[in-house]
């Protein structure tokens, strides 16, 4: 606490950390834009689990036309940047570096919050008009093509929101999808599964017959969505505040390593200047108009003086001070 020392270290390790992880998802991002299947073998045949195929199957979708590995591999590179940044302000005290690293943090920071919770979760809890019609749009236009993101979301959110659509199953009347299933009134993730890994329907007809009841055609996924928000509003607030804190922490880090102060001398250095700015200093001068202004008036201390009475002649004296002598 009372060393620069804390600020430093905590600073280092978290971006250590943060590097490690962009370099790992970097990886995996190029390995797959070069070779998906290889990298499926190698480290299914390393962990054996299921989750490598999900990320090499996620690793191949598309947004739009562009792949996501193309996406993802930018903000990789940004991310590693943003922490040498942090690792070269932390261990060498670069203000240049920790200032680009305060930059990156903070751009990167509004832009997920802005994506993620306003675009997002806000939209959907509010159940903004734009936002339903954009999810609908996305429906009819984009869903049912292969490798592609959008129906990748849709097809998760309906199977584990047990939804259909973004307000009805009517939202796939006019997609693309249907006139390619014209046989069909909605994917069979609508439908009541009996097994979600396999994808097998509680009822053959689910989405072929509109009276069967075994699906979810009537829940929308807007409102299904706002529902679960809803519910999981306070995690919701807790991870958002957690969030929250940790950016001040290592805005408050930074700051210290900017300073060169210890923690709590830049915290109360900080709270002091907010609490009593500085007067300004008057920067004018008035110049004297006559020489006597300009003069200094110094009072000389009194001086000690000592007389001596002659014995030979007593009406003779002597009188000494410190710089003169004189006889009367």
């Amino acid at each position: 606490m009372h060393t620069v020392g804390l600020p430093r270290t905590c600073l280092g390790f978290t971006n250590v950390l943060c590097f490690i992880l962009a370099f790992i998802s970097f990886v995996i991002c190029a390995w797959c834009a070069i070779n998906t299947e290889f990298f499926e073998e190698v480290n299914y045949t390393v962990t054996k689990s299921q989750s490598v195929r999900t990320i090499a199957k996620f690793m191949n979708l598309k947004v739009w036309i562009t792949p996501i590995t193309t996406i993802l591999m930018p903000v990789g590179v940004v991310a590693m940047l943003t922490s040498c940044c942090g690792l070269l302000g932390a261990g060498c005290k670069v203000k240049c570096a920790i200032k680009s690293y305060i930059f990156l943090v903070s751009v990167l920071s509004l832009v997920g919050f802005w994506l993620f919770i306003i675009s997002g979760l806000y939209n959907i809890y509010t159940n903004n008009e734009k936002t339903a019609r954009y999810m609908q749009g996305s429906i009819r236009h984009y869903y049912g093509k292969e490798d592609d993101f959008f129906t990748y979301i849709w097809n998760y959110t309906m199977v584990n929101h047990e939804c259909c659509g973004a307000v009805s199953y009517r939202d796939f009347s006019k997609s693309v999808w249907r006139e390619n299933n014209p046989d069909k009134l909605f994917p069979v993730q609508c439908c009541t599964l009996a097994n979600t890994s396999s994808l097998e329907p509680v009822s053959k007809k689910c989405n072929t017959d509109e009276e069967d009841e075994h699906s979810h055609k009537e829940i929308g996924c807007m409102h299904a969505l706002r529902k679960s928000i809803k519910i999981n509003k306070g995690k919701i607030i807790f991870y958002l505040i957690l969030l929250a804190v940790l950016y001040l922490v290592l805005m408050l880090f930074s700051y210290c390593i900017i300073k060169g102060e210890p923690l709590l001398g830049a915290m109360a250095t900080g709270f002091a200047n907010v609490l009593n700015p500085k007067p300004r200093e008057e920067t004018q001068v008035i110049q004297s108009r006559t020489s006597l202004e300009n003069m200094i008036f110094v009072e000389e201390p009194p001086k000690k003086v000592m007389r001596v009475v002659s014995t030979a002649n007593p009406f003779q004296t002597y009188t000494f001070a410190p710089n003169s002598y004189s006889v009367k």
